[in-house]
């Protein structure tokens, strides 16, 4: 607890007044630059975990954030296996499904896509068609639906015809292709991260009249209400179903997107934290400055029976005020940023037009930043803050009074 004339002085230090005009220049630059360090540090990890909570909604209206299928050389009854997940607590969704990686023709154009076959009540329900974004579901015979990107890129629109290949093997070892005749009755969102593999979806009939076949993936698609409690929900499965059936995660799948993810989010954490630390280094320069201009009025309050102790407490003190009003400043312009990023966006569309796209794709991360991590970010800023003070306080400590009254 400090003493009363401890907060004396401590109120003097940090607003010195004429005569310490420089001292309170370099220590505000320290505190502009701690608070530009810890805004920045909150709008990475912020934009990060929003890059990944994109990545994991895209990727389970499609594919479910849990995947299973059966043993290898095994045929599995997705439909019962669907049945028994969909009872678990903490699932929003078991899908079954066929799927098959196969040959898509456009006007002679051949491209290779992923075909996913839906049972009726699995179209109705899935979160990618509920509302397509042109078109409608393929609920009729002889249509699919298919992601808007792919979709693009083909140059494909709701009523263009196309075909679907399926390879054939007969009994003598021929290879035949198949063609089924389809029409496209609507686009679903899909996202450019997963454009490139986004399924083309079969209508209930010809979904599983296509999708049957030894080449086919029977599997079950899980979708949970909280992806954080995957553990606790995949050893729930694991003790329902057994050993005789693989499950695999949506981040297994994903694994070197993801890693790329975190490896991005660990390179631009240790940058920013580096300006932060220069941040910090100036407070240690301007509490350096404030000990050496201080030097005879130290010593007057040392003869004057102030222990070095207090000195001390008194300088560390001055550079934890400094730090903390910098990391407080830099998580409210950080969560200002936050709250107003669309005008933010509309300003550097207007500065920069011709970065559309990336703003656009900004705009689209949900983002989010959790209560522990800036809690650490504070915590650390904070510790980089007292560390930094010690040398300038202990310095100030072991000024002896008789030496500098003597004027020595």
């Amino acid at each position: 607890m400090l003493a009363s004339h401890e907060r004396r002085l401590i109120a003097r230090y940090l607003w010195p007044g004429a005569g310490g005009r420089l001292v309170l220049l370099v220590a505000a630059i320290g505190c502009i630059g701690v608070a530009i360090g810890v805004a920045s540090l909150v709008l990475v990890v912020a934009v990060m975990n929003g890059a990944q909570a994109k990545l994991a909604s895209t990727v389970a209206p499609v594919d479910g954030h849990l995947s299973i299928t059966a043993a290898a050389h095994q045929r599995m009854n997705e439909t019962q296996v669907a049945a028994i997940v969909a009872r678990l607590p903490g699932v929003a969704r078991a899908e079954p499904l066929r799927e098959v990686t196969t040959a898509l023709s456009v006007d002679g154009r051949i491209s290779s896509v992923r075909v996913q076959g839906l049972t009726p009540e699995g179209i109705a329900r899935h979160p990618a068609l509920v509302r397509p974004t042109m078109g409608v579901r393929p609920n009729a015979p002889g249509t699919i639906a298919i992601g808007q990107n792919a979709a693009s890129r083909l140059g494909l629109l709701p009523g263009s015809p196309v075909a679907i290949g399926r390879v054939a093997v007969g009994p003598d070892q021929s290879v035949d292709l198949q063609l089924f005749e389809v029409r496209v009755s609507g686009l679903f969102d899909d996202d450019e991260a997963v454009g490139g593999k986004a399924p083309v979806l079969l209508g209930p009939v010809d979904g599983l009249a296509v999708l049957d076949g030894p080449a086919v993936t029977r599997r079950v698609a899980v979708t949970l209400n909280r992806p954080e409690d995957e553990p606790a929900i995949l050893a729930a499965i694991r003790r329902h179903l057994g050993s005789a059936y693989r499950i695999t995660s949506w981040m297994q799948t994903n694994r070197t997107l993801l890693a790329a993810l975190a490896t991005e989010k660990i390179g631009m954490t240790i940058a920013v934290g580096l300006v932060t630390l220069i941040a910090l280094f100036n407070i240690l320069s301007s509490m350096t400055l404030l000990a050496r201009s201080k030097r005879r009025e130290i010593a007057v309050l040392r003869s004057m029976g102030t222990s070095a102790s207090s000195i001390a407490r008194i300088f560390a003190t001055v550079g934890s005020v400094i730090a903390a009003s910098g990391t407080t400043a830099g998580m409210a312009l950080a969560g200002g940023m936050l709250a107003q990023r669309d005008r933010i966006a509309a300003l550097m569309l207007w500065l920069v037009p011709t970065r559309a796209a990336e703003l656009d794709l900004f705009l689209s991360l949900p983002i989010g930043i959790a209560a522990h991590e800036v809690a650490t970010i504070g915590v650390c800023v904070m510790a980089g803050a007292v560390l930094a003070s010690l040398y300038p306080a202990w310095a100030a400590s072991c000024v002896p009074p008789a030496l500098v009254l003597r004027g020595e």
